[in-house]
């Protein structure tokens, strides 16, 4: 007797999309969106879990710059080109993803994302400004009058 449940219906993963999970717009959006696209496969992480650094063979340092989808066939691409393998992933969404692929496009929406996953803590409500100790200026006169 076999007694090994087996769901034929069930796809195997199209890859595993992993967002920053300290970051709140991050987290809102990963449960706004993440229904979405597990449908089509992909299943949503935070950048927090275990091992991850190992699974995107990226240093922990490098690791939370921008989201990152690794797809099942090993391949990872961050920001704004895993948007456009997201975006083309869902039929009514595949205009979007072909036009951010666009020469220009794609550089525009490559600037504009790394620039907005810099300052994502600002947005989310938890803006993390380096503070600078206020520095010493030494001012010498161009002329010294006696």
């Amino acid at each position: 007797m076999n007694t090994e449940i087996t769901d034929y219906n069930a796809k195997p993963p199209a890859g595993w999309v992993f967002y920053d999970g300290e970051c709140k717009f991050c987290v809102r959006g990963a449960r706004r969106w993440s229904g979405l696209f597990a449908r089509r496969g992909y299943h949503w992480l935070p950048l927090q879990t275990p091992r991850t650094s190992e699974r995107l063979k990226l240093s922990e340092r490098d690791l939370r710059d921008e989201m990152r989808l690794l797809l099942a066939n090993g391949r990872v691409v961050g920001g704004v080109d895993a948007w456009i393998v997201l975006f083309r992933s869902v039929w009514w969404l595949w205009w979007l993803g072909a036009l951010l692929d666009l020469p220009g496009l794609h550089w525009l929406g490559n600037f504009t994302y790394r620039w907005f996953a810099k300052n994502r803590y600002c947005f989310s409500g938890r803006c993390e400004l380096e503070r600078q100790s206020p520095t010493t200026h030494r001012h010498t006169t161009f002329f010294e009058l006696p």
